[in-house]
């Protein structure tokens, strides 16, 4: 019978099956052509409406996403995965106020959704409504107790926009309830990397623990290995990293592996990303390539036994549990843990830690459980990127403009602690006329109300606070550092890439140094190219060492003329010593392990 609409809605779910057949089989824009017929025949059907929102966000044509999923929104209010669809594309378009009415609208169908008061959370943050998402925060722990999920997500938001000591507080009463939390504690874990004033045993101890709890959730058996035990043969190395691709990481791998001398260590890039890019192609000819992500851990293991792999260097610590986990029990005789990350693993899976004598002095062993190894000159080689190798101003960006001194910080907002902010307040007020530049890339109300309100509680004027010009694309940000004078470092957590960038570009950067690793990066870095006296050795001299560079012109001109050159000159973009160093580190633990007793047993067998 023609008009009936039990047939129209046959062939409506019919259509729709289709259209997402054609779009998982690769053909989008059959795909969408397939809906678009079908809503001119029923523009209100709220499920092509929601369908072909989500082939638009599935190839990133968000605005598009955002027109259909609000008339699917408004055809089925009452429909909350369609709402919770259209709070996420608003979130995403940064409609902050659209996602909140649409988070709202799936709280009311459904009180117990964590993700939604997840979304509703962070979009009252980005606005910066900081009691009404904590309110938000709240009344979803209330509902779900037991759920770690909901900790953690309210955490990550608060040390997104910041708030570091909320968001350890809000870890830490998940852990108090869920004691055996993996995620909490490595929540709790890897953020005390950004605050001030931590024990550093006692932060070791957390890592331990985060480490023994990943060994006991290890699914697969403890194998031998039958790997020859020759101490001087040539070494199969694998390096396994997330960031072969344009991240601030390849600036410090790339040159390293361009120089290891293939004749003592072959190296193998096991690559765990997902989305690669048009950088990862200079990394695929540097090594043997593999592509790891997705493989069950017991996949990996069986690819490195397979390839030979006589020393494993995990570049990620922390940052990616997923390689955590993929160390856990281990997959190679000698496994090292490497530039990623600033602190201990607590894997006992994990041999050593690379490091130099100038971030990890005499007495760092306590702080770790890994063996540390220290790098004769420093444990980083830098490698500018293209965009920075050209010409620029050697003049002090004062000099240039006639204004009072710049001072500048282009660190995350999560490195910058409490203590360096009221340190960098002093030097504005000790420093008349100067401003303080910061590069916030997080587009949150919260973020930028919160800064502004510590700056001013400091006694210094909201107006003397300058953000940096947004940029999308990486490396465009380096003309920025023609407007800084002086970059600040942060600390405890220090800069690496970002005080590499401004030295390169000619920018003195003043650095505290701590009693971690963390907060002794700048350390090395200064002092491997000859600028030891930026160096300060508490937090008064950190804010004299700051006011008095910007009171002396001819002393900063210096700098600004000299810097780049003193750079390429030294230890820290020597790429060719630098591997020699580091093939040197990787054969003696290699060679500890022939010694070793399981490598005398290797020899017995082999």
């Amino acid at each position: 019978m023609h008009g009936c609409g039990r047939c129209s809605l046959s062939r409506s779910g019919a259509a729709i099956q289709n259209a997402i057949a054609l779009f998982e089989s690769g053909r989008h824009e059959q795909a969408k052509q397939t809906l678009r017929l079908l809503l001119q025949r029923s523009p209100q059907d709220p499920q092509a409406n929601k369908y072909l929102a989500m082939f638009h966000g599935g190839l990133h044509e968000d605005e598009q996403a955002l027109v259909f999923i609000t008339r699917a929104a408004m055809a089925a209010p009452n429909d909350q995965e369609i709402q919770f669809i259209l709070g996420n594309v608003a979130m995403i378009l940064k409609k902050y106020k659209e996602g909140v009415r649409a988070y709202s609208a799936v709280i009311r169908l459904n009180p117990d959704s964590i993700n939604a008061y997840d979304g509703l959370g962070k979009c009252l943050l980005s606005l910066g409504d900081y009691p009404a998402a904590m309110e938000a925060y709240e009344k979803a722990i209330a509902r779900n107790p037991d759920n770690e999920d909901i900790y953690y997500r309210m955490g990550v938001a608060l040390a997104v926009v910041g708030r570091v000591e909320e968001a350890l507080a809000v870890a830490r009463r998940g852990l108090e309830r869920l004691p055996n939390s993996l995620a909490l504690l490595e929540f709790v874990t890897y953020n005390q990397n950004f605050k001030h004033g931590v024990d550093p045993i006692a932060h070791r101890q957390d890592h331990e623990r985060l480490g023994r709890l990943v060994a006991a959730a290890a699914s697969r058996p403890v194998r031998p290995f039958g790997n020859t035990p020759d101490p001087e043969r040539p070494l199969r190395v694998a390096f396994l990293s997330g960031d072969f691709v344009l991240h601030a990481c390849a600036f410090f791998l790339e040159g390293p592996l361009r120089a290891l001398d293939r004749s003592r260590i072959v190296p193998f890039l096991y690559s765990a990303r997902e989305q690669l890019d048009p950088y990862s192609e200079r990394f695929k000819s540097l090594g043997e390539w593999r592509n790891v992500f997705g493989l069950k851990n017991e996949q990996i293991d069986e690819l490195a036994r397979a390839d030979g792999i006589d020393v494993l260097v995990e570049c990620a610590g922390w940052t990616d549990r997923a390689i955590m986990f993929a160390c856990t029990p281990r997959v190679a005789p000698v496994q090292i843990t490497y530039l990623g990350y600033p602190n201990t693993t607590g894997l006992p899976s994990i041999d050593y830690r690379i490091v130099d004598w100038k971030t990890d002095p005499v007495g760092a062993e306590s702080q770790c459980t890994e063996q540390l190894v220290r790098l004769p000159r420093t444990f980083l080689c830098y490698r500018p990127y293209e965009k920075a190798m050209g010409p620029f101003d050697e003049r002090p960006a004062s000099a240039v403009s006639g204004t009072g001194v710049t001072f500048g910080s282009f660190n995350r907002v999560t490195k910058i602690s409490d203590a360096a902010l009221r340190a960098w307040g002093e030097i504005l007020r000790r420093t008349p006329g100067s401003r303080l530049m910061v590069k916030i890339q997080i587009a949150s109300g919260e973020v930028t109300t919160n800064f502004s309100r510590k700056i001013e509680s400091l006694g210094v004027p909201r107006e003397r606070v300058v953000g940096a010009e947004f940029v999308e694309k990486t490396g465009d940000h380096f003309p920025m550092y023609r407007k800084m004078d002086i970059a600040l470092d942060s600390f405890p957590y220090n800069g690496t890439t970002t005080t590499c960038e401004a030295m390169w570009m000619g920018v003195p950067v003043v650095a505290l140094a701590g009693q971690t690793h963390r907060a002794r990066v700048g350390v090395s870095l200064l002092e491997s190219v000859g600028a030891s006296e930026l160096v300060a050795a508490n937090e008064e001299e950190y804010v004299n060492l700051a006011v008095g560079l910007a009171g002396d012109p001819g002393r900063l001109a210096g700098y600004h003329r000299s810097l780049r050159s003193r750079m390429s000159a030294s230890p820290l973009m020597d790429a060719p010593g630098f591997a020699r160093d580091f093939e040197a580190a990787v054969r003696g633990a290699w060679r500890a392990w022939c010694e070793s007793p399981l490598g005398r047993a290797g020899a017995r067998t082999s």
